[in-house]
Formats: C-alpha cells, sequence, structure tokens
C-alpha cells in the first residue's frame, strides 16, 4: 500500500459505491472522507478542505452542478481537483459540469485504474499549481521583505533594515570588545532644494549621494552597510573596529567623496556635509539611541560652518539638554523678572563726559544662575523668542533712561541692539514708535545697532525703514564693523550716526602693526562720511593711548567701566559728572 497524505471527499448518495470508493482509496493510502448528498458535501468541503473531490452529479436535496457551482464562488474550495462521477455519458452533460468548473468525469461503471488514474493526474497538476501559487507567493513576500526594508528612491536600506542588521553585529562587537561606529551623515543643500529647486533636484542630489557612497563602500571594505533615513539622512555603520580613528578616517572620505560638486542641468550645485559619530557600546546600546546621539551632535554642531565631523560625547547631551530647557524657560523668565539690563558706559576722551550708553541683556537664571547673551541669544533667535525679548530691551531702556533724566542724568543716547529678525518684522517700527511715546522718550537720545546680517534681506526695504526711522529722530550705527564682507559698501548706501569698530581689532591694537593699518583705515573713512567712531573693547591704556592718537576719542571698554546695573550706572553717573 502507497503512504499518501492526500485527503479525498467522496460525495455519493448510493451506499454502496460510497463505500467501495473509499476502501479502493484507502487502499492506495488516501485518507478520505464522506458525505451522503450535495449539501453534506458542501459542509464538508468548507469545513476541511480536501485536496480533491470525487462527486455524483444526481443527488438529492444538493446535486453536483449546484454543489460545484457553490465551491467555485468561494475562494477557499475554488481552486479544490473536482472529478464528476455519473452514469450520464451524454457529452452536453459533461460540457456543462466543465464549464462550472469541474477538472474531469468519470462515467459509472468505472475501472479502478481509471480511477487512480483520474486521481494521479489531476492531485499532479495541483500540486503543480500549488507549487506556482506557492513560489508566486515566496516572491511576493520577498519584494514586500525588500520594500519594507529599502527605500524606493535611492534602493538603499532604510531604518528597519538598519535596526535589523546592527542587531545581528552588535554581539560580534560586544564579544570581541570593538567599537561599532554609526555616522549620520547630513547634507544641507537637500533641505534648501526643498524650498528653492524643483522636486527632480532633490531626488537628483539623493541618488548621485547614494551612487557616490556605495562607490566608496566597494573601496573601502570598513563601510559595512549604508542606509537611508526619512530625514534626507544617510547613515553608515561601519565594520566593528578596535580604534576610534579608523571612523574619522572613514569620516574623512566622506567629506572627500561628497565635497565635489554636482551638475544639474548644466549648473554646478555645492554639498555642505556634516557627520556625526556615535559608537556602540561607549555611546549606546540601541540603534535608535545612537541615531540620536549622532543627531544631537548635529544640532550642537550645527552653527559651524564648515564641513566636517565630530564624535559624540555626554558633554555635548548636557548642552543640547540645557539648550533645550533655556529655550521653554523663555516666556516664563520675562514673566518672572529674570531678564536684567546693563549698561556699558561710552565716554568721550576729550571731554571725560558720558555720552551714551550701550543697553546689554543678561539672565539671571533660576537654576543656572547668571548666562551670558552669547549663549542665550542664539537660542532666541533660533526659536523666534528674540522678537518680544528685543521689545522688552527697547522698552525697559527707554523707562530706565527717562528715570535717570528724572534725576538730572541721562541726558545722553542709549544704544539697544536689534537683530535681524526683529528688523525684519513689517510693524518694527509702529511697535518702536508705540514704546517712545509710552515711555515718554526723547527719539533723539534712542540709538539702534544693526549688524551686517539686517542687511542680508530686500535692500530697497531696509532702506526705507532706516529713512523712516531717522525721520522719527531715531538714530542707526552699525555695529562689529570690520568682521563682514561687505560694511564699507553699507556704509556708502546707508547713513549712520555711529560706526562701532570690533573689539577683535581694538585688542592689543598698540602692538599689532596689522590691525593698526585696518583700523587707520576705518577711522579715515568715517571721517570721510562725517560718521562718528566707537572704539569698542578698549580695556588697556596702551590701546587708549594709540586711538586717542589716531583721532578716536569714544571709547567704550572694560579701562572705563564694566557694564552696570542701572542703580550702579546712577552711581557712576554721579561721580563723573
Amino acid at each position: 500500500m502507497n503512504i499518501n497524505t492526500n485527503t479525498i471527499l467522496i460525495i455519493e448518495d448510493e451506499p454502496q459505491i460510497r463505500e467501495n470508493i473509499q476502501l479502493i482509496l484507502e487502499l492506495e493510502g488516501f485518507n478520505t472522507i464522506t458525505a451522503k448528498d450535495g449539501l453534506e458535501g458542501l459542509e464538508m468541503a468548507e469545513q476541511y478542505h480536501p485536496d480533491m473531490i470525487i462527486c455524483d452529479l444526481m443527488m438529492p436535496r444538493l446535486d453536483g452542478y449546484e454543489l460545484i457551482k457553490a465551491l467555485r464562488q468561494d475562494p477557499a474550495t475554488a481552486e479544490i481537483p473536482f472529478v464528476f462521477l455519473t452514469a450520464k455519458s451524454e457529452r452536453r452533460d459533461m460540457r456543462q459540469g466543465m464549464e462550472l468548473g469541474a477538472d474531469d468525469y468519470l462515467t459509472k461503471p468505472f475501472e479502478v485504474k481509471e480511477l487512480l488514474q483520474t486521481i494521479s493526474i489531476r492531485l499532479a497538476k495541483r500540486q503543480v499549481t500549488t507549487q506556482r501559487y506557492r513560489n508566486q507567493i515566496e516572491q511576493m513576500k520577498a519584494e514586500i521583505h525588500y520594500l519594507a526594508r529599502h527605500d524606493s528612491l535611492t534602493g538603499l536600506p532604510n531604518q528597519f533594515f538598519l535596526e535589523e542588521y546592527f542587531n545581528q553585529t552588535r554581539l560580534q562587537a560586544y564579544n570581541q570588545s570593538q567599537f561599532l561606529p554609526l555616522l549620520l551623515i547630513d547634507i544641507d543643500i537637500l533641505y534648501h532644494t526643498k524650498l528653492l529647486f524643483e522636486p527632480s533636484l532633490r531626488q537628483f542630489l539623493l541618488t548621485t549621494v547614494a551612487e557616490r557612497l556605495n562607490q566608496l563602500k566597494s573601496l573601502n571594505p570598513i563601510i559595512d552597510l549604508i542606509a537611508y533615513l526619512k530625514t534626507d539622512q544617510l547613515v553608515l555603520l561601519l565594520k566593528p573596529i578596535q580604534n576610534a580613528q579608523v571612523a574619522a578616517e572613514a569620516a574623512e572620505q566622506i567629506l572627500d567623496v561628497l565635497s565635489q560638486p554636482v551638475t544639474f542641468n548644466h549648473q554646478e550645485i555645492s554639498i555642505q556635509t556634516k557627520i556625526g559619530i556615535a559608537c556602540y557600546p561607549n555611546d549606546a546600546l540601541q540603534v535608535s539611541e545612537l541615531l540620536a546621539h549622532a543627531e544631537v551632535t548635529l544640532e550642537h554642531y550645527k552653527l559651524d560652518n564648515t564641513t566636517s565631523y565630530h564624535f559624540y560625547d555626554q558633554e555635548i547631551l548636557n548642552v543640547v539638554f540645557r539648550k533645550v530647557i533655556l529655550e521653554s524657560d523663555f516666556l516664563q523668565a520675562l514673566e518672572r523678572d529674570e531678564f536684567l539690563l546693563y549698561y556699558q558706559p561710552q565716554i568721550n576722551t576729550k571731554t571725560g563726559k558720558v555720552v551714551g550708553v550701550e543697553a546689554l541683556i543678561r539672565w539671571e537664571h533660576q537654576e543656572y544662575g547668571m548666562i551670558s547673551p552669547a549663549e542665550f541669544i542664539p537660542i532666541a533667535e533660533e526659536s523666534g523668542f528674540i522678537i518680544p525679548l528685543g521689545e522688552w530691551i527697547i522698552k525697559t531702556a527707554c523707562s530706565q533712561l527717562k528715570d535717570l533724566q528724572s534725576q538730572g542724568f541721562g541726558n545722553f543716547k542709549v544704544a539697544v541692539n536689534i537683530s535681524a529678525s526683529q528688523f525684519r518684522e513689517e510693524n518694527f517700527i509702529q511697535r518702536i514708535n508705540d514704546i517712545v511715546a509710552n515711555t515718554n522718550f526723547n527719539p533723539d537720545l534712542l540709538e539702534l545697532e544693526l549688524t551686517e546680517t539686517v542687511f542680508i534681506q530686500d535692500l530697497d526695504i531696509v532702506k526705507d525703514k532706516i529713512n523712516e526711522l531717522r525721520d522719527h529722530g531715531i538714530k542707526l550705527s552699525i555695529d562689529d564693523f570690520g568682521t563682514g564682507y561687505s560694511s564699507f559698501k553699507y556704509l556708502q548706501e546707508f547713513s549712520f550716526s555711529h560706526l562701532k569698530i570690533d573689539r577683535y581689532f581694538i585688542t592689543n591694537i598698540d602692538k599689532l602693526e596689522s590691525k593698526q593699518s585696518i583700523v587707520k583705515s576705518i577711522i579715515q573713512l568715517a571721517d570721510s562720511l562725517n560718521i562718528n567712531i566707537i572704539a569698542e573693547g578698549v580695556e588697556t591704556k596702551e590701546e587708549l593711548n594709540w586711538l586717542k592718537q589716531h583721532n578716536c576719542f569714544v571709547i567704550q571698554g572694560y579701562f572705563f567701566s564694566r557694564p552696570l546695573a542701572i542703580e550702579n550706572l546712577n552711581i557712576f553717573l554721579m561721580a563723573n559728572t
């Protein structure tokens, strides 16, 4: 007897025929189930899903035609091989059954050999069909598996694939006490193109970068995997290494490869690349944590305009966390009066009198103590908080100086730094005028200090705003002069009351001829344009003497006074009037 695992459903209303067929098939090793009519056969087919059905044509309750019609309409039973068993041998009966989906016909009486041969042929065909379906299903599974783990545009593995692969390889690194570096690559040009160029350029850049990295991977065996993230960032996973210097060398190779310009529509486009590096297991144990730490590293160094790479360390996380805390505390700090204004006097060395003060912001944080503006102003710029903070500075400076004037002091100008974001606001001038009016402050004594970043916008709009401010009596000066590449151009375009020489050029000016030449040129230029000069950052008598010798007489710096709280400024004024 053959061993056969196929199950055959026999549907026959005549008991003797049903039992004979069952006996023959079981002797051949088939599993059998039986039904005495079409309705019972339908129920058993739906319940057991046999490998084949042998069915009589004429039966009570539900004949063979109705049965096969019902089976073929149900996806679960539609593909089961179906053989009619009937005493009717007319061609039209056979054709009707075949049209309804029958696979074969056996006419009673039949030979055992004929029955077994029919079953063998139909099961073999079913096996071929089943295998084809299985192959198709496996192919579809493979395609779905691939699509779920790869980016459709670049063809690179995605983050899901990266996590799977990382989990497979990290144990090897851990067992051998090695590093597993993850390099997160940020390509700045991709973000700009979302707004400035057509979508096809972004796609072209992505595919070009992916191709270059794949070429590098083929040349450098230390690169194990390249993946693409939905954030338009790419990730390189290196093979386990003993020395972090290997990761640094790989980063330098990447920067070199991506530094080459990309040509699109006959135009060269430069790509600025930054790389954040985090290593398993020192920096994190999960790939998601490594990505987060590499992203934090990129965030920490994002103001660094050079193409570069940096390794993550705990201090970076502390700094970024502190930045997040400061940003979240801005509004509450303003409500709690944590911000303070200090004033640094500006002295005319000819008369010895105070001719002005510069208002300087400080932040006395409840947790961190006194925070330098060099730390929190860039954060305020990024978050947009610089707008309400800048308005508070102007309002507070006007109010406090107005109080000094009521005490017989303060008949001099107060200079306030204005950010490019503030100046860009449509209602900026109206807000300034409102503050001056509400504080009853003399606009002739208010000076707004602008840096070169103010002018990186529509120059006609800038000119209109500057002219309108001057029409209201408000003075304007250019701050940090000499540090920008086109400050001389702006001196010709606009009328300024003061020009402040940046402290970089003042420090050790008595000793450095290179600085002396620059400052002499600035002084001569200002004189020719009838613009007053202020030297800031003066700290030594030698610096002061050199400036006086070269006709720079208004001085601001530690040599005369540090920035003073308003009450200390009052004392300083009493002692110097």
